[in-house]
């Protein structure tokens, strides 16, 4: 029997080998579908570590004392006086909230945005993080951060001047990277490449730091047309809606992208995508936004709509259209967990069993918002056998939870790429945009 140091091979005879084969043909199978290669697993395990290295969750609540309010807003300062602020948080309520900064000292204040101009003035119940100064992540209490606002803190002084007057999003950054929340970047920008695509995969620090994440416009925001976000899957780039974005009817609605390094965890990328919506929401108060997304897209955006329930929030969701999402995962991805020399984080999420998955429909989808579940059957051979678009298997993008909570199911002889730039796709994708539904 064949050894190599103490280890036995085949100990268990046939069966054991079978199913160690399955495991490594899927993980092969996976490295070929995300174009990684020893030297990306090299790049990937230097970005996380940089990434790792700076990252520190700072657990909070927020609660209300004699007042009510859905225009709240939490700032992470660097100094006692806000002239130096780190980040922010859009809430539309009481709750639990979530940092992840840097590992350095952060005071924390929270507002009563009245006025809704994500700006603090004098006369706006406030609270600063309890007990009282910076809180240290070398020290530990990162996970107790309290603030209360009262409504008579409306009377005191001892708010930030810094912060006076000041839009907390002039200050779009988290561990010192910026993020774009609305600004406008043309769709054959360099940041949407299938370069950065790439880089996203498997280098997401450094794509980060490119400064390309965030909720892009591609031209001026017009306060009289729709916003249409569009939310790309792994490896992908805004790019990849093209042909969708060509056929979007330009008089009644705009386009936005999420740009995002699909290798990290999917729930921080789903709250990303609800902060953004959710701060741009408040800066331009649109009472309408559709949602289309592709493939990992999906599972990033109902993620990010689970949100939205859960804090009473997204009123303006009109419509959500998905293309190919892996609902219940991708096989494949718990023998990269298993194997892989360095795990993409992303991958821990897109196992069957993994708890993002199988929690994913405990939420509704926010009342009334209508789920167009668009999949795609056209076999390519990569899955072997298996019913598939080509990547994702049928099963997967017809989880029975998806398919109960949506409006409409349909399916098209088109690949996993392929289904974005299909006609019929296209009709379908916008019939629903201009339906009334109720």
């Amino acid at each position: 029997m064949p050894t190599l140091g103490r280890r036995t091979f085949f100990s268990a005879g046939p069966v054991e080998f079978m199913i160690r084969g399955n495991r490594i043909r899927l993980f092969l199978i996976l490295i070929a579908a995300t174009g990684l290669s020893a030297c990306g697993f090299s790049k990937l395990k230097d970005d996380l570590q940089r990434y790792e290295a700076q990252a520190h969750d700072f657990d909070g609540s927020l609660a209300l004392e004699q007042l009510e309010s859905d225009a709240l807003l939490i700032v992470g300062m660097h100094d006692s006086d806000g002239t130096d602020i780190y980040s922010y948080r859009v809430m539309s309520g009481p709750g639990d909230f979530q940092f992840k900064g840097e590992k350095k000292p952060l005071y924390f204040f929270a507002f009563d945005d009245r006025n809704k101009d994500l700006a603090f003035q004098p006369g706006e119940p406030f609270a600063r993080n309890t007990p009282a100064g910076p809180v240290d992540p070398n020290a530990g209490g990162t996970d107790d951060i309290r603030l209360v606002i009262s409504a008579d803190s409306i009377s005191r002084q001892d708010y930030p001047s810094g912060l006076v007057g000041v839009a907390v999003t002039d200050y779009d950054a988290e561990m010192g990277l910026t993020f774009v929340v609305g600004g406008v970047t043309s769709l054959d920008s360099t940041l949407f490449s299938e370069e950065q695509a790439k880089k996203g995969l498997w280098q997401p620090y450094d794509f980060m730091v490119d400064g390309g994440a965030g909720i892009h416009f591609l031209e001026e925001y017009d306060p009289g047309r729709i916003p249409v976000l569009f939310v790309h899957g792994v490896n992908g780039t805004p790019q990849n809606f093209t042909a969708l974005i060509a056929g979007l009817d330009r008089s009644r609605y705009q386009a936005w992208v999420y740009s995002y390094p699909s290798g990290l965890r999917l729930h921080d990328l789903a709250d990303g995508m609800f902060q953004f919506m959710e701060t741009l929401e408040r800066r331009y108060a649109f009472d309408e936004l559709h949602v289309i997304a592709h493939s990992l897209g999906g599972l990033v955006s109902r993620g990010a709509l689970n949100m939205c329930v859960q804090r009473n929030s997204c009123k303006y969701l009109r419509s959500y259209t998905t293309l190919s999402t892996p609902w219940n995962g991708v096989a494949s991805a718990k023998s990269g967990v298993e194997w892989a020399p360095t795990v993409v984080p992303v991958w821990r999420d897109i196992d069957p069993d993994s708890e993002y998955v199988t929690t994913l429909f405990d939420t509704p989808l926010p009342d009334g918002l209508p789920h167009q579940l668009l999949f795609g059957f056209k076999q390519t051979s990569i899955l072997g056998s298996d019913s598939s678009d080509g990547v994702i298997k049928l099963t997967s993008q017809l989880r029975n939870a998806a398919q109960e909570q949506a409006f409409a199911v349909r399916g098209y002889d088109e690949g996993h790429v392929s289904i974005l730039s299909s006609d019929l796709v296209i009709e379908k994708v916008y019939e629903i945009l201009n339906a009334d539904v109720d």
